[in-house]
């Protein structure tokens, strides 16, 4: 139930950074002011958008608590599964300890009868009713050990029906506990989805609460902002018949401000063009007196254009004597350079010949130590090569020579090693075989003893060599050896 009340309880709807009472002050304050109707219906989609989100939150709140106690489930049933196979490895361990005590027991049995047996073979004075007694003991030992093997079958067959049985309990027990967690899960469920049907249904009831006060007060907003529109279009009316007998007004004194304007300006006008007419008069007047002016000058530099042009040919052929005279001077003394400039480069080419070929045979000579001294490096290099390679072979033979010798002694070894373990196979078996006759068949025995008499008399023991021999090696028994995975 306190879960149920805390559910219940309406969150804080926080949009905006702000709760939605803070909206509610500041919208109070803004009515006094002008309302906007579309801001208005903005915050009543946002808080219808709230709404949704809140219901989604408790929708997810509820599925997680369902996936945590359905994982918790499932770890409680993993650790008993756990558990129980640890049962079941114990019962398997005892069972197979028991096992290992039978099989001892039956190993004691068999060294008993091991021992009878040898006291029979020795050379002890028996009688026809001995035998028949003995004979009876070995049916007896027979039945005996069918009726062991019976009864170990038996067990056996018992113990796995016990197993099977606990295995269908178990798996009956964990169906029955699965299907009650089954149960008490749905259960739960089935009281979550009523509490948050009834946290929603509450909430819805609380949003229509206050979905219903604040149309009653938007219903006030809205008629008053009518009456202030109305009154506001009044006065705008009042205003305009003011503005439009202004304008009138205005518009009659901005044309009389015209008129006047006008009339001044034409007569600027007249006073402008008689002022340009005579300007323009003068100015032609000018033009005229430059006219004459420059038909002078062009004369004037006609006259002197054609005298300069006289003189300037007269001068040209000055010239080019002049330049005539110069040219044949320049060439002569070029000529004498080029015969002195010809003769210093052969004696420069005779100097750097000279030069080159000393310098070719000092080159020769140092190549020649060079190559020279090459030829003794390269022949030490060789040597001291030939000689390591020497070294590391004659190392290599040698090592190659111990491994062998190594690997030698080790075939040797591993070789003895067989032959010890074949000589002590050997005689491991030949200490494990009985001491005892092998079994023969009642006839067989019945034959052997017709050909002898009613009472045998054998002061020597048949098996007197081997058991003297087997003294000389091990002085203890050797016990026979049975099979641990037979029964």
């Amino acid at each position: 139930m306190v879960k149920v009340n805390k559910m219940c309880t309406k969150p804080k709807t926080i949009y905006f950074g702000h709760t939605f009472q803070f909206w509610k002050v500041r919208q109070h304050c803004d009515t006094k002011t002008v309302v906007d109707v579309e801001e208005m219906k903005k915050e009543t989609d946002i808080v219808n958008c709230d709404k949704i989100h809140l219901q989604k939150a408790i929708v997810n709140r509820a599925e997680e608590k369902v996936r945590k106690e359905e994982y918790e489930l499932n770890r409680e049933l993993d650790a008993k599964r756990s558990t129980e196979e640890c049962r079941y490895c114990k019962e398997k361990n005892s069972i197979i300890q028991k096992y290992e005590e039978e099989i001892e027991m039956e190993k004691e049995r068999e060294c008993l009868r091991a021992l009878e047996r040898e006291k029979i073979a020795c050379g002890m004075k028996c009688t026809k009713l001995d035998e028949i007694k003995l004979r009876e003991m070995q049916k007896m030992q027979i039945e005996e050990r069918k009726i062991i093997e019976q009864n170990n079958a038996d067990v056996d067959q018992l113990w796995h029906q016990v197993l099977l049985n606990d295995v269908k309990i178990k798996e009956e027990n964990e169906r029955r506990i699965a299907e009650r967690r089954k149960r008490e899960m749905i259960e739960r469920r089935m009281a979550y989805d009523e509490q948050i049907a009834s946290a929603s249904r509450k909430n819805r009831e609380t949003l229509q609460t206050e979905r219903e006060i604040e149309n009653r007060r938007l219903e006030k907003l809205k008629k008053k902002m009518e009456q202030d529109y109305y009154e506001a279009i009044k006065r705008k009316k009042e205003q305009q018949l003011i503005n439009k007998q202004n304008y009138i007004e205005g518009h009659e004194m901005k044309l009389i401000k015209l008129t006047n304007k006008v009339q001044q300006e034409k007569e600027m006008d007249v006073n402008t063009i008689m002022i340009a007419m005579e300007e323009l008069r003068k100015e032609r007047q000018k033009e005229l007196n430059k006219i004459q002016s420059l038909k002078m000058e062009k004369q004037i530099f006609i006259e002197n254009y054609n005298r300069e042009r006289k003189m300037a040919e007269e001068m040209q052929k000055e010239s080019e004597k002049i330049t005539k005279e110069w040219k044949e001077q320049g060439e002569k003394e070029m000529e004498e350079i080029n015969r002195q400039i010809e003769r210093n480069k052969q004696i420069t080419k005779l100097n750097a010949a000279q030069e080159y070929k000393k310098y070719i045979e000092e080159r020769s000579r140092e190549m020649e130590v060079k190559r020279q001294e090459r030829k003794q490096i390269m022949e030490r290099v060789k040597r001291t090569a030939y000689n390591e390679l020497r070294k590391n072979l004659d190392d290599a033979n040698d090592e190659m020579r111990r491994q062998i010798e190594y690997r030698n002694m080790l075939t040797n070894q591993i070789r003895e090693n067989e032959k010890n373990l074949e000589l002590e196979l050997h005689e491991i078996e030949r200490k494990q075989r009985p001491f005892t006759k092998k079994p023969i068949m009642f006839k067989e025995a019945m034959r052997d003893m017709a050909t002898h008499s009613a009472v045998s008399e054998n002061p020597v023991h048949p098996f007197e060599r081997t058991m003297q021999k087997n003294r000389t090696i091990n002085s203890s028994v050797a016990l026979p050896f049975i099979n641990k995975f037979r029964f």
